[in-house]
């Protein structure tokens, strides 16, 4: 999210097509982050039987939000100029930054539980107090191998999510194409 936010003020500021280009691929990396991440965070704040509604918002939201980004920012750039658009994005988003790092906490449960494990065994000189993610937690190069290749085989495998994928990469595409 700082990246996706710090792109931003780089598009207002930036002087040549090049400069351009390569932060609106960056832009595009940082920002679909955050819609890849959205079912794992659902998973981590509802129960199954009350995952779909949220779920389905989202789903509501990302599509019609791709769909109609570029009819409004349009017409917002025919009044103030798309260096003024990409500047108001940018600092729209610091705050947004600064909320989220200040307020929202963590949602997954192994940080949590790493995060009550430190704290008691700081409160009660205790080291017996060990989450089960310290002690089972693989090495950098295990983890981004094993997220990696999960992500592509339930891409390849499952069909909803490798259509929902082309979908928000496509519109992705569109959107910060204008």
């Amino acid at each position: 999210f700082v990246g996706f936010c710090l792109c931003f003020i780089g598009l207002a500021l930036g002087k040549n097509m090049a400069t351009i280009l390569v932060l609106r691929t960056i832009l595009g990396g940082c920002g679909s982050i955050g819609t890849i991440l959205v079912g794992g965070t659902f998973d981590d704040m509802f129960i199954p039987e009350e995952r779909a509604v949220p779920m389905a918002l989202f789903s509501h939201i990302a599509i019609f939000g791709t769909v109609a980004a570029p009819i409004y920012a349009g017409f917002a750039d025919q009044g103030i100029g798309w260096r003024w658009l990409e500047g108001i994005q940018g600092l729209s988003n610091i705050p947004l930054l600064v909320v989220v790092v200040l307020f929202f906490k963590e949602t997954r449960g192994g940080v949590f539980l790493q995060k009550r494990a430190k704290l008691l065994r700081r409160d009660t000189g205790d080291e017996r107090w060990v989450a089960q993610e310290e002690l089972e937690a693989p090495g950098l190069k295990n983890a981004l191998y094993n997220s990696s290749v999960k992500a592509i085989a339930m891409l390849l495998s499952e069909p909803v999510v490798f259509f929902f994928g082309m979908w928000i990469a496509f519109t992705w595409f569109i959107t910060f194409l204008f």
